[in-house]
Order: structure tokens, then sequence, then C-alpha cells
């Protein structure tokens, strides 16, 4: 009989990391690049596509986020992670907005509000609310679980962060004395801090089940010769 082999989620969770980190960087470029003619106080950061160079590049970003969002339900699959339903639909409204806000351009000037900004701007809400509360309700749950007791107080954290970025960019829009295009910054920076908590938790995972593999082995060998041995007699 051929012995299943176990795919391992570290691959994948790394991966995962390679690419939040260069969707980051490609915001921080254009944050720097662009901070003449788009405002990273005020601004909302999808005023980069209406410039020249910028929609590719706020397009790779958006395209790595959701790339992210694959590969991480692949990785948690691989691990084990245990599965909340709440959990899972937070994540898939997250991968919607990120996809809404790709598809939907943001209005050019906020006087003059379209369709297709407005359901940007709803994307956009979305995606901000729906990964904290996602990391929230799965910190909650990984307390539960001995296996994942370690990693539940860093991904509340990140869920913590989100929380608070979200909300505050969210009065922005009605406080208007508030630096909505900073905080949104600053709640991107929060959902990459969840995605590669989230990634490292994985990779972690992964590393303490390969180690346990060679007692566990050994163990089952050396029963397997003490039965053998008795069968002999």
């Amino acid at each position: 009989m051929t012995p299943r082999i176990a795919l391992s989620p570290a691959p994948l969770a790394t991966l995962t990391l390679v690419m939040a980190a260069v969707a980051q960087a490609i915001i921080a470029g254009l944050t720097l690049g662009l901070a003449g003619r788009v405002s990273p106080w005020l601004d909302p950061v999808s005023d980069y596509a209406w410039h020249r160079g910028g929609q590719l590049l706020f397009t790779v970003a958006i395209l790595l986020l959701l790339a992210c969002a694959a590969a991480l339900a692949i990785a948690a699959r691989l691990a084990a992670l245990p599965r909340d339903p709440l959990v899972s639909t937070l994540f898939l409204l997250w991968t919607a907005g990120l996809t809404v806000v790709l598809f939907c351009r943001s209005n050019f000037s906020a006087a003059n509000p379209t369709l297709s900004g407005e359901i940007h701007r709803a994307g956009g809400a979305v995606l901000f609310a729906s990964l904290p509360l996602a990391a929230w309700t799965l910190s909650a749950r990984l307390r539960t679980e001995p296996r994942w007791l370690t990693a539940a107080p860093a991904l509340r954290r990140g869920a913590i962060a989100g929380t608070v970025t979200a909300a505050a960019f969210g009065a922005a829009q009605v406080l208007r004395w508030l630096p909505a295009g900073l905080l949104e910054r600053a709640a991107l920076l929060a959902e990459f801090l969840i995605v590669a908590t989230l990634a490292l938790m994985l990779r972690r995972a992964s590393r303490s089940a390969t180690a346990t593999e060679p007692s566990t082995t050994s163990g089952t060998a050396g029963s397997a010769g003490t039965e053998l041995r008795r069968a002999a007699r």
C-alpha cells in the first residue's frame, strides 16, 4: 500500500508573506512617488489609479492581496486550522471587497460621485471591516485549541489594530477634519499585519508538526517491533 504524502502549508505561508510584503511595498512606493499629486494625509489610496503608472501598480497590489487570500485558505486547510463558519464567511467577504475595489473604479472627485465609485467605496468598507473581525473571531476559537493556543494573542492584537484603524477611517468619512488618507493607510498596514500573522502562524504550526513526526514514527515502529517479538515467542 502506497503511503499518503502530507503536503506542508509552509511554502504557501511563506509565499503569502512575500506577496503581502510586495503589495505593501507597492502602496508605500506610490505614497512616496505620487505625494505631490495624491495627498497621503487626505486622499484615498485608490486615487493612485487616476495617475500615470499608478493604475497598473494599484491593480498589481490588489491582485497580490487576492493571491494572498487564496494561498492562506489552502495553507489553513493543509495545516488543519480549526474551522469556523463565521470566520469563513468574513474571510470570503474580505476577498469579495478586494474584488469589488479591483473592478469598480473610484470616484475621480468626491463632489461628482458615480455608481462605480460608490460601489468601490462600499467594497472598501467591507474589506476594512471583515478581515479584523475574522481575525478576532478566529483568535477566540484558537484559544480553545491547545495546538494553536500560543498563536491566539498575536492574532488578537492584529485584530484590535485592524478594528481601531478601520473604525477611525470610517469616522473620517463623517468627521471631515480627520486625516482620512492617513487613517486609510494605517488600516491597510493593520490588514498587512493580520495577513502576516496568519502566515507566520501557519508556518510555525507546520514546523511544529514536522518536528514531532520522527518521534511519532519511531514510537510506532517500536510498538510494531514489540508485537513481532511477542508473536515470534
